[in-house]
């Protein structure tokens, strides 16, 4: 016992003088789990979750039920290690929810990769905007974990209406992270454009979010 508290102890001296740079992935796992499993050896779990799972950013993207198959993690520390992925992007999104001008290219790229950062399952949002550009809110339209992502027209056009939107961006992900578009994205991002046209609403652009990229239909001359 006292070799493992020694051990938190130097994780966390460690972490307070440089925070994270110089962890390997089972330490900063170690350092994390210490905080729900306050009386156990934390490293051999923390090497066995990367064993399961890969990877770090792999830990962090699975269920919970997942994670508490792995012996030693309850469901404490379970519910730690699932808080971790939203926590992050509850934080990007809140540093631009601070600036939510939408207008240019860049920031709905920032946006976006932010709003679906890690997502296991694919979603779609749509962003309504003022005439300026400006953010007035985003909504949640559809979601699945397989295949194409079931796109709902007429919530979409609620959904802008309501928010009286002068234009929209729509953005999804590609859980297998290749973010080039299908058939089925491209056509309907043309027929959505259609129908809110003589709404007077402009759909600016149509983002997909994959692991490392995101790509923009309008930057693909499809708007």
């Amino acid at each position: 016992m006292e070799e493992h508290a020694g051990h938190r102890k130097r994780l966390r001296e460690r972490y307070a003088r440089a925070g994270f740079d110089g962890f390997a992935p089972h330490e900063v796992l170690e350092l994390l789990l210490a905080y729900a499993i306050p009386r156990r050896d934390t490293k051999p779990i923390a090497r066995a979750l990367l064993g399961r799972f890969g990877s770090l950013a792999g830990v962090l993207a699975a269920e919970k039920a997942e994670l508490m198959a792995v012996p030693g993690i309850g469901e404490q520390a379970a519910t730690l290690l699932t808080m971790l992925l939203p926590l992050m992007r509850l934080y990007q999104q809140s540093q631009l929810e601070e600036m939510p001008d939408l207008s240019r290219t860049e920031q709905r790229h920032a946006y976006c990769r932010a709003l679906l950062m890690g997502e296991r399952y694919e979603r779609l949002y749509v962003l309504a905007l003022d005439a300026s550009g400006r953010l007035l809110g985003k909504r949640l339209i559809s979601s699945g974990d397989e295949g194409e992502t079931a796109v709902y027209p007429r919530l979409i056009v609620s959904a802008l209406l309501s928010a009286g939107a002068a234009g929209a961006v729509l953005c999804h992900n590609h859980p297998d992270g290749n973010p080039a578009p299908s058939r089925a994205d491209m056509e309907m991002t043309t027929a959505l454009a259609q129908m809110l046209r003589p709404l007077g609403i402009a759909l600016h652009d149509h983002l997909i979010v994959g692991a490392s990229d995101c790509v923009s239909l309008a930057e693909r001359g499809m708007l």
